[in-house]
């Protein structure tokens, strides 16, 4: 006998919405920390600095983007444990 199932899109999931609403703030929390890097790295690309002080000031402002991003993603990775562990519960 062939069971056929049907294939789930990842925005088929549907998630609680305690799990929902901590997800859509974190991911916007993080939208706006990587628009504030493109913006700042961009200003730094069109300063008129030489191209040594420049990169200096890109390693600087990469270093401080992951420093940023460093808890919203530990968040991230525990929410999606979290979603991981109910699914094997269900």
């Amino acid at each position: 006998m062939n069971i056929c199932h049907p294939v789930r899109s990842v925005s088929d999931q549907v998630y609680s919405p305690d799990i929902l609403s901590l997800l859509q703030s974190l991911l916007a929390d993080l939208a706006d920390i990587n628009f504030a890097y493109e913006k700042s790295l961009e200003a730094i690309r069109r300063s008129p600095a030489d191209d040594k002080l420049k990169g200096e000031m890109i390693d600087k402002l990469r270093q401080r983007h992951r420093e940023r991003q460093a808890p919203y993603i530990r968040d991230l990775t525990a929410l999606q444990d979290r979603i991981w562990a109910g699914r094997a519960i269900s």
